[in-house]
């Protein structure tokens, strides 16, 4: 009896060496600290879209929000690129913003819904490095020009994407040679970094190029003053504090890490896709009331089995709803897929960007 026990405790033993051993190799490229596993939780909840606004309406979306009662997306093919919907009645409205660098015109644009009043909201447009002010009210009233426009001015990269904080802070992922995030006043001036570039480098002038690979979406908690980002290419959740610490870093519920290359390009280098890359969690969204974190997820790789690019790979069904204790606490299931995600205030309503619709899924009663 006794040597079966040592033999089963011995067994045990080796088994959780190699396993401590597998995930320590795995963890030890990274920067990354204070790991917590998400684990897939035993409900699912599945939810039936209907069409809020599709193809017949718009050419191509790339972007849209909830801003008060409307619903505002960017149609990339549209001699106008903003366009402004009822969100009760689907009707549209009103467009503005025209292609060009004129203060109501557009190159690359991403809408950035205002933190304080409903009714404002801002135009980020990625090539001029321009944020635009607009209150709601008055592009219904064909006034057009923005109430502020802010240079975000050169710091350590180009933010891709901006949140705008209660506090008046402005906060940028993207493309940076330090930091996963920059913080710049609203003058657009930076201040400083947040975070590490997560990848342990070997030669830092490959800085910028990892920092694209794990370049992802993000939210800001007000109330516990928190960053939550999701590296795209990894099913990871990164919580920060404003200050700059990375406090958990959550992990699953499939285990994989960012995986890409880093290729010459001229005279510089880029990053690029292998046939290691894989999506995973593509957006992520907080409800104020509910207070939970929504994870939309894919899992999918990048290249498929004949080595094409998969160009499903972005899009999901899956999302996972964290509560305030990091925990997976739901599973949605969508019976149509998406690859962008917002919630409506009360926590009622998912919306998602399908291929070029926009679908409404009910949620909550």
């Amino acid at each position: 009896m006794t040597l079966k026990l040592q033999g089963k405790s011995i067994l045990f033993l080796i088994i959780s060496l190699i396993i401590f051993t597998g995930c320590s190799d795995k963890f030890d490229k990274y920067n990354y600290i204070n790991y917590k596993e998400l684990k897939r939780p035993d409900n699912t909840v599945k939810l039936h879209s209907t069409v809020v606004i599709n193809e017949h309406d718009v050419n191509r979306i790339s972007n849209f929000t909830i801003i008060n009662n409307y619903l505002l997306l960017i149609d990339n093919k549209a001699d106008k690129l903003i366009k402004i919907f009822d969100l009760k009645s689907h009707k549209s409205l009103k467009s503005f913003g025209r292609r060009g660098q004129g203060p109501s015109e557009f190159i690359g644009a991403k809408i950035i819904p205002g933190q304080k009043d409903k009714n404002i909201f801002w135009i980020y447009d990625i090539t001029a490095g321009k944020l635009k002010k607009y209150n709601i009210n008055k592009i219904l009233n064909n006034k057009f020009y923005p109430e502020k426009i802010i240079h975000i001015k050169e710091g350590k990269g180009i933010p891709f994407r901006i949140v705008i904080t209660p506090d008046n802070k402005i906060l940028g992922t993207g493309n940076f040679f330090k930091g996963r995030i920059s913080i710049y006043n609203m003058k657009g001036d930076f201040i400083r970094s947040v975070g590490k570039i997560p990848v342990i480098l070997k030669k830092e002038r490959f800085a910028s190029q990892h920092s694209h690979g794990f370049d992802g979406r993000f939210i800001f908690k007000n109330k516990s003053k928190e960053i939550f980002m999701v590296p795209m290419l990894g099913a990871i959740v990164e919580k920060y504090s404003i200050d700059g610490n990375l406090i958990t870093t959550f992990y699953g519920p499939d285990s994989f890490f960012p995986e890409y290359k880093i290729v010459p390009a001229g005279e510089y280098y880029t990053m690029t896709y292998n046939e290691k890359s894989r999506f995973g969690y593509v957006d992520i969204c907080y409800n104020k009331k509910l207070d939970k974190l929504f994870l939309l997820y894919s899992g999918e790789y990048f290249f498929n089995k004949e080595n094409k690019r998969n160009k499903e790979a972005g899009f999901c069904n899956i999302i996972y709803v964290l509560n305030n204790k990091g925990t997976i606490i739901e599973q949605i299931e969508l019976d149509k897929e998406i690859i962008q995600m917002t919630i409506s205030d009360d926590g009622s309503t998912i919306f998602g960007l399908s291929k070029n619709e926009i679908l409404k899924f009910e949620y909550k009663k």
